[in-house]
């Protein structure tokens, strides 16, 4: 099997086929086959989707309400906890909306079963606190860098000057 490098959204979306959803030969072959075609245009798409909604992400009026939200997802640890049978009802709804999300043409070529379980690992794999609360950190490191490249900048001196040390 050869290897690949996995660049842009193309490429990870086949990526997460493969190996979450196992989607067939013949559906990964024929998506390998139309790649030269479409994956530019998808490039193309996802980027002028997500920069138009940023836009209507970062105006004035919504960049208080979500930094409090950010703020309180992330710092905020005095919420009263939540029951277990809020939790139970919580975690059954977010695994119907998930199995619900994928479409029926997509489930006709990957299976039913495939979907359950690429569904359940997906699933079980965002329930873990530790990691999500990691993965949000990490997320929110790369925003303050492009943020302020500046930072990185010291951050790359710093640690070229400890090294002659």
């Amino acid at each position: 099997m050869e290897m690949m490098t996995v660049e842009g959204v193309y490429d990870y979306l086949m990526y997460v086929g493969r190996v979450v959803f196992q989607v067939p030969d013949w559906l990964h072959h024929f998506l390998m086959g139309t790649r030269i075609l479409f994956k530019n245009t998808l490039e193309m798409y996802t980027d002028y989707y997500l920069h138009c909604k940023l836009q209507q992400l970062f105006q004035e009026h919504r960049l208080v309400s979500l930094i409090t939200l950010l703020r309180d997802a992330v710092f905020c640890e005095n919420t009263e906890p939540r029951s277990l049978q809020d939790k139970q009802k919580r975690a059954k709804q977010t695994f119907e909306e998930m199995m619900n999300y994928i479409p029926d043409v997509i489930v006709k070529c990957i299976g039913e079963e495939a979907k359950y379980e690429s569904i359940r690992l997906l699933f079980d794999g965002l329930q873990q606190p530790v990691l999500n609360k990691q993965l949000t950190y990490v997320l929110l490191d790369i925003v303050i860098q492009e943020l302020f490249p500046e930072l990185n900048k010291v951050q790359k001196e710093v640690t070229s000057v400890t090294s002659w040390i």
